[in-house]
C-alpha cells in the first residue's frame, strides 16, 4: 500500500495525529533505525496527544475564561503572605474532584479575576469541564431560559460543569428571582460540583449583600464546609500576591 494512501486511510478513520506523524517519519531518517513496533508505538503516541490537544482547545473554548492566566505566570513572592504550597495544591485540582469550591476576595485590582481563571486554566489542563460567567450575566441568562421555558434546560446544562468560575459577585444587587437562582445554582452543585466565587465582598459580608436570611442562610450554609478563602491584598497588584484564610 503506498504511502498517500495510508494517509488517507489515516484521515478517513480520524487518525489526524498518526497521519501528520507518519508524514514527519518519511521525511525523517533517523526514523529508519527503529524497529516496526517501536515506529508505530511513536505514531500511536502522536495521535494520542493530538486527540488530548483537541480535547484542552474544546475545552478552553467553551470554557470562554475572561483572561488568559496560566500557573506558569503566577507570581509566588512570599512579602505579603502568599502561601505557595497551598496555591500550588488546588493547582493540581484534586478539590474540584472532591466538590470543594473557593471564594476569592479582594480590592480592586488585586487579581482576583486573573487568579481565578489561573485556577480555571489549571483545571482544564486537567480535563475539568468549566465554564466562567460574570454573575450579572449568568442571572440574566436564567432569567431568559425561564421566559422561554427553557429554565430547566439550562440548569442541567450548567451542572454539566465541574468547575463554575462566577466573577463579579457582590457589585451589583439581585432580585428577588436573581437570590433564589443562586441558592438553586449552589444547591445543585453543593458536594459534587465546584465553584469558585470572585469578589470584592469577604465571605462575613455575603449574609448583608444577599439581604434575605433564609435565602442567605441557606447559600452561607452550603458553602460553610470544603472550601478555600483567598484574601487577596495589595494596590492594582495583578497576577502577584495572594493569602489564604480558612475562617
Amino acid at each position: 500500500m503506498q504511502l498517500h494512501t495510508v494517509l488517507e486511510l489515516a484521515r478517513e478513520l480520524r487518525l489526524s495525529g498518526l497521519a501528520e506523524a507518519l508524514e514527519q517519519q518519511q521525511s525523517d531518517t533517523s526514523h529508519d533505525e527503529l524497529s516496526f513496533t517501536e515506529r508505530l508505538g511513536a505514531l500511536m503516541l502522536s495521535e494520542k496527544e493530538k486527540r488530548h490537544n483537541n480535547m484542552l482547545e474544546r475545552l478552553t473554548k467553551d470554557a470562554r475564561l475572561k483572561l488568559n492566566a496560566v500557573p506558569e505566570e503566577l507570581n509566588y513572592s512570599i512579602d505579603r503572605g502568599f502561601q505557595s504550597a497551598q496555591m500550588r495544591e488546588l493547582l493540581q485540582c484534586s478539590w474540584v474532584k472532591r466538590g470543594w469550591n473557593i471564594l476569592i476576595s479582594g480590592e480592586t485590582g488585586t487579581g482576583k479575576t486573573w487568579i481565578g481563571c489561573c485556577i480555571a486554566t489549571a483545571a482544564i489542563r486537567n480535563a475539568i469541564k468549566s465554564k466562567y460567567y460574570k454573575v450579572d450575566d449568568l442571572l440574566y441568562e436564567m432569567a431568559l431560559a425561564r421566559a422561554d421555558g427553557n429554565y430547566l434546560k439550562f440548569k442541567t446544562k450548567l451542572e454539566k460543569y465541574e468547575l463554575l468560575v462566577l466573577d463579579d459577585f457582590g457589585v451589583t444587587p439581585m432580585t428577588q428571582q436573581g437570590k433564589s437562582d443562586l441558592l438553586a445554582i449552589v444547591e445543585d452543585r453543593v458536594h459534587s460540583r465546584s465553584t469558585i466565587f470572585i469578589g470584592q465582598r469577604p465571605y462575613n459580608d455575603w449574609h448583608a449583600f444577599i439581604d434575605d436570611p433564609i435565602i442567605a442562610d441557606a447559600v452561607l450554609d452550603r458553602l460553610s464546609h470544603n472550601r478555600y478563602h483567598i484574601k487577596l491584598k495589595g494596590r492594582s497588584r495583578r497576577k502577584k500576591e495572594a493569602s489564604f484564610d480558612e475562617t
